[in-house]
């Protein structure tokens, strides 16, 4: 496992971003369809056909989701959530093992939490003194 340097998590900010922009109109058209679909199934207009694709147009976006997801792992880090996108990043803080804990919408890296905690249990991230 890969642990984070501050600078190194927090650099990774705007692609972070960039991720959950992709994922947020993804994840807004794929709520479109199922819409969609739920509107015909309970109008009683289901037609096989148009379902059908409709289904699978909402696989091939969560497939991309999911895609986007991974982007987030193949850098090291952890996503965890969508709504709110959340993301944590292994670190080690006074010789332990924590999650640097970012949130969509913080332009830096201020939080952290214990491996053990989530996101409602997040810290502001110490001060260092100058040696």
């Amino acid at each position: 496992m890969k642990y984070f340097t501050h600078a190194e998590a927090e650099a990774l900010i705007p692609d972070l971003e960039k991720i959950f922009d992709a994922v947020a109109e993804l994840a807004a058209q794929a709520e479109v369809k199922a819409d969609s679909l739920r509107r015909r199934r309970d109008g009683g207009d289901e037609d096989a056909a148009t379902d059908a694709i409709e289904r699978s147009q909402l696989q091939f976006l969560t497939q991309a989701i999911n895609g986007w997801m991974q982007k987030i792992v193949d850098l090291g880090a952890l996503p965890k959530g969508v709504q709110p996108a959340l993301v944590d990043f292994p670190s080690r803080l006074d010789g332990r093992e924590v999650y640097l804990c970012w949130r969509l919408g913080e332009k830096a890296l201020g939080y952290y939490h214990s491996v053990d905690e989530g996101f409602s249990n997040r810290k502001l991230i110490p001060k260092r003194r100058p040696a």
